[in-house]
Parts: structure tokens; C-alpha cells; sequence
């Protein structure tokens, strides 16, 4: 019986908490996809500091003696730029190793979402569908975007549930 003194149903309460639980396990997993984009949006945000930093410091260096290569700040401003490229290599990465960790909450989360409500439409899509964006890019630029960490081989394997 319940507090207002109607009989319980068999089964009833699990199959409430049953989804309680799924409710509770998708929020949770909603609030760490939001936390991962969010996380991404600063990363992108110090990605695009950082290479404007990176030139107009080479710029001045450069400037400042009137570009010759016997001059030291010359080597300088290479030197800026190859350590701006690294750090951004390194910053597209660090995105693209969220970005699979995205797609992974994007397989959990529309699975989820398919079990408790019977939705035939992925819920959340936007990270796998712009990975599938980058795969589409071919010859120079699929080079440069592999080589500058913008996305990698590895990830055409469809992410794990």
C-alpha cells in the first residue's frame, strides 16, 4: 500500500525507478558533454590567442631589423613560429581526443534516450557529424589537417559504446 492508501502495482516502482535512474544516468552524461564543449570552446579560444600572439611578436621581430637573415631577431621570430606551430599541433590534438570522447557520450547518451523514450532520432549529433566533415576532406588540405592535429586517421573508426 502506498502513504495515500492505494495498493502498489507489481513491478510498478522498479520499472519507475528503472527509469528514474536512466533520467538521472543522462543528465549526468548531458552535464559532461556540456562541460567537454565547453571545455573545447576555451581551448579554440587560447588556440586563436596563441597565433596571434605568435605573429604579431615575428612581425615586430622582423620589422625591428628590417629583415636580415645575419639578424638574431630574425631566428627569433622563426623560432616563435615553430613553437606556436607545436603548441597549436598539440591544442587541435588535445580537441580532437575530446572531440572521440564527445562522439563515445553521443553513442551513450542517444542509446539511452532510444531505451527510456523510444526515439528513432539520435538526440545529440553535432560532434560525430563534424568528424564526419573532416574525414570528407581530401588531398593537400586532408594533409595539413592531419599533420596540424586537426583531426587524425584513428578517428574514422566509429566510436565505442
Amino acid at each position: 500500500m502506498t502513504s495515500a492508501g492505494v495498493p502498489a502495482q507489481a513491478g510498478g516502482t522498479s520499472a519507475t525507478a528503472g527509469q528514474r535512474d536512466r533520467n538521472k544516468e543522462i543528465g549526468l552524461l548531458l552535464e559532461e558533454y556540456r562541460t567537454l564543449r565547453e571545455e573545447i570552446i576555451h581551448r579554440v579560444a587560447g588556440r586563436m590567442q596563441m597565433i596571434g600572439f605568435a605573429g604579431i611578436i615575428s612581425a615586430l621581430l622582423v620589422v625591428s631589423d628590417r629583415l636580415h637573415f645575419d639578424a638574431p631577431s630574425f631566428y627569433v621570430a622563426i623560432l616563435v613560429l615553430v613553437v606556436a606551430l607545436l603548441w597549436l599541433r598539440g591544442i587541435n590534438r588535445a580537441i580532437q581526443r575530446i572531440g572521440l570522447h564527445l562522439r563515445r557520450l553521443e553513442v551513450r547518451i542517444n542509446d539511452l534516450a532510444a531505451q527510456g523514450y523510444g526515439s528513432t532520432e539520435p538526440v545529440l549529433s553535432w560532434e560525430t557529424a563534424a568528424q564526419a566533415g573532416r574525414m570528407r576532406v581530401k588531398g593537400v588540405p586532408g594533409y595539413v589537417g592531419r599533420f596540424g592535429g586537426w583531426y587524425d586517421r584513428a578517428d574514422r573508426r566509429p566510436p565505442a559504446s
